[in-house]
């Protein structure tokens, strides 16, 4: 080897082992730091025969953020459909806790069946009215608080959305940055960190496929293909509250719709399943009870005329089919024997347009009450519940059908938590830093620096000692 070969090699040398320790005591001193992945030093040989940094490379497994991501937004969805059916059907209660529907409707059919046996007993029957009210302010209660949760949904749904566009902003932000640095080096594995924090964040809100161009820039697609950030170029994100859409941009992005290029996974797709799905058929079956309830005791009190309310009425009015939606919210005793209205209670022994009281023994209509919760509801199908299922059992039927929901949606949360740990454990052993690889690597880069520094030693008495010899 000439002198000016390893005097070459030693410089070189000396430069990369420069290099590799600033990228040493970064991945020590961000070791703890949330997002920053572990980076090595590439070092190969030059054409000249020295050495030099080829890039700093990201110890990132492509294959395992994809996995990460994908799971994390799995549980997102879930998450978000799991929170408001747990904080709804802990105020709907279970049959037997004394405070659900179901329970309520058992009270008020023990009440009338005390009526029938002793329907000349005031109290027997001012009991039956209070239970009737009971019933009703509970249905309406279920009712209130699941407008109250899909409100809460739609106001997520908006602040879910704000962020995601100001996620994807800031993303188009560092693929302007990303331009500035040359691909592997310092600066620019630091601007990959920043893009891949973001990236997870957008992945927890709205399923994504990413892509990279070889100069480091990423564009971000929904998992049906349709952009949300090409470049620089930002697809907003909107959501029209009337009817539940989302777009990105001029493309619609609404989950489960038939010929979208839409969301699949993320907290978005769970909030819209929450409020285009599951709320709204929670709301039906409510309103599909209430319906139960008024026609069942219209059509067996034998004192109405045409037009007529019944016990349980539409906010006093008899029921109108065309104003179903909401009738839950809005079912009410018949002020005819209400506490808060005219409280003859003797109607609930002769019906709620008696002239006058009948025969003070007579249970006939007490028992045709009785008789018509044995009446099938004829739910309507999207209520995903059994056509024939009488008023009797319809409350019990409701509530464990959405108690049901709840534990799978419940079971499958658990799952995809698990699922999302075991990946994410996986990715940090692999992007993490690990202080003890890294003190070593710092004792081999002062071990090459020695020998860097001796070969230059070397070279500089050679040279000395050729020019003292000429």
């Amino acid at each position: 080897m000439s002198l000016s070969s390893a005097l070459n090699a030693a410089s070189t040398g000396l430069a990369t082992t420069q290099t590799q320790t600033q990228v040493v005591a970064d991945n020590i001193a961000n070791a703890m730091t949330p997002g920053y992945v572990q980076r090595e030093a590439v070092i190969v040989t030059t054409s000249t025969g020295g050495s030099a940094v080829s890039e700093v490379r990201r110890d990132v497994d492509a294959a395992l953020v994809r996995m990460a991501r994908t799971e994390s937004g799995k549980m997102a969805s879930l998450e978000a459909i799991q929170e408001g059916l747990t904080s709804y059907t802990l105020y709907l209660g279970q049959p037997g806790d004394g405070l659900s529907p179901a329970d309520k409707f058992s009270a008020f059919n023990t009440a009338m069946t005390t009526l029938v046996n002793m329907p000349s007993s005031t109290g027997a029957q001012t009991a039956a009215v209070y239970a009737a009210e009971d019933l009703a302010a509970s249905i309406r209660g279920a009712s209130d608080t699941l407008g109250s949760l899909q409100v809460e949904v739609d106001m997520e749904i908006r602040y879910e959305v704000a962020d995601l566009n100001q996620a994807l902003y800031d993303l188009a932000d560092l693929n302007k940055t990303m331009r500035d640095y040359e691909p592997g080096t310092i600066e620019a594995a630091q601007v990959a960190d920043s893009m891949d924090g973001l990236l997870d964040q957008v992945a927890e809100i709205v399923g994504v496929r990413i892509t990279e161009s070889s100069d480091g820039q990423i564009s971000v697609y929904t998992t049906g293909g349709a952009a949300l950030l090409e470049g620089t170029q930002v697809q907003d994100v909107t959501y029209s509250a009337g009817d539940g859409r989302f777009f990105a941009g001029e493309a619609e992005i609404t989950p489960g719709v038939d010929g979208v290029r839409g969301i699949e996974e993320g907290s978005l797709a769970g909030l819209a399943e929450l409020n285009g799905d599951i709320l709204p058929r929670f709301q039906l079956q409510l309103d599909e009870y209430a319906r139960g309830l008024i026609e069942a005791f219209e059509g067996a009190d034998a004192s109405l005329s045409a037009g007529e309310a019944g016990l349980f009425t539409d906010n006093g009015s008899a029921f109108d089919a065309t104003e179903l939606n909401g009738l839950a919210s809005r079912i009410r005793v018949n002020d005819a024997v209400s506490s808060s209205g005219d409280s003859e209670v003797w109607r609930m022994r002769d019906g709620m347009s008696a002239t006058a009281e009948g025969a003070a023994s007579d249970a006939t209509q007490i028992q045709g009450f009785i008789d018509a919760l044995d009446t099938p509801v004829g739910a309507d199908a999207d209520t995903g519940l059994y056509a024939g299922i009488s008023v009797a059992d319809f409350a019990a039927e409701m509530i464990s059908s959405q108690s049901a929901e709840r534990a799978r949606v419940e079971s499958s949360y658990n799952a995809a938590v698990s699922a999302a740990e075991m990946v994410q454990a996986s990715r940090e052993n692999v992007e993490g830093v690990s202080i003890d690889d890294e003190l070593q690597q710092l004792m081999l880069i002062e071990q090459s620096y020695a020998a860097n520094s001796k070969m230059l030693t070397a070279v500089a008495e050679m040279l000395d000692t050729l020019l003292a010899a000429v």
